[in-house]
């Protein structure tokens, strides 16, 4: 059988209501879910930057910028470390094992400068942003540990998030319906296309090849 759009939108318009009424629902039911069923989560951030000025110098030269964001990978790699993350689970009571994970802990080169970001995720807002805190101060003071260096500071630190990062309600939502829709639409479609019946003139014409003369109507008999 050949599809195009015009037997898709007939084939739509056959099954009209289940196209519609299967979104819906699907919306509804995930829009439900969303907001009754899964917790919502909080994404507090705190930005360091980053700087590696020379001894004995007054001022900041181009080698200094450019050796500061080289270091930056490094830096990376020291916040997550599990000197860091151990001094920060032991101050909250937390596994230091499970700490980054639990709680996605991340840290982040800002488009290429010597700005880093430090963000925690958590149940609780005022949790997620005393992590990202204690990682950038922990941080900060391993980086004069073992690089014998002072040359990290907050810029901003974290505040307390006042609305959840995930889920996204109106996303997740649309989405969820879209694909509903889509789904139906191809399931109708499929349907149609497998059944091999004969229903219309243009079916007899095209599957026997002749020209139909005369059509019978249906007629009930009382």
């Amino acid at each position: 059988m050949e599809v195009n759009l015009k037997i898709i939108y007939r084939n739509i318009i056959k099954h009209i209501w289940a196209v519609i009424l299967l979104p819906l629902t699907v919306a509804l039911l995930t829009l439900f879910i969303v907001v009754f069923v899964v917790q919502p989560v909080y994404t507090a951030s705190a930005s360091m930057y980053v700087l590696n000025k020379q001894e004995n110098k007054d001022s900041i030269n181009y080698s200094d910028l450019q050796s500061s964001t080289l270091l930056t990978a490094d830096y990376r790699e020291i916040a997550l470390s599990k000197s860091v993350l151990s001094a920060v689970a032991e101050e909250y009571g937390l596994n230091p094992d499970l700490i980054e994970r639990r709680y996605d802990l991340k840290v982040t080169n800002k488009n290429g400068t010597r700005i880093i970001v430090i963000s925690a995720t958590s149940k609780d807002p005022e949790l997620a942003a005393d992590l990202a805190n204690s990682v950038g101060k922990e941080f900060a003071s391993k980086v004069i540990d073992i690089m014998d260096a002072s040359n990290v500071s907050f810029v901003d630190k974290a505040e307390v998030p006042k609305r959840p990062s995930a889920p996204k309600k109106g996303q997740t939502v649309l989405i969820s319906g879209a694909a509903a829709f889509i789904l139906c639409v191809l399931i109708v479609n499929l349907i149609e296309i497998l059944n091999t019946s004969i229903r219309t003139v243009d079916d007899v014409e095209k599957t026997l090849g002749v020209t139909v003369l005369a059509r019978i109507p249906k007629y009930e008999v009382k």
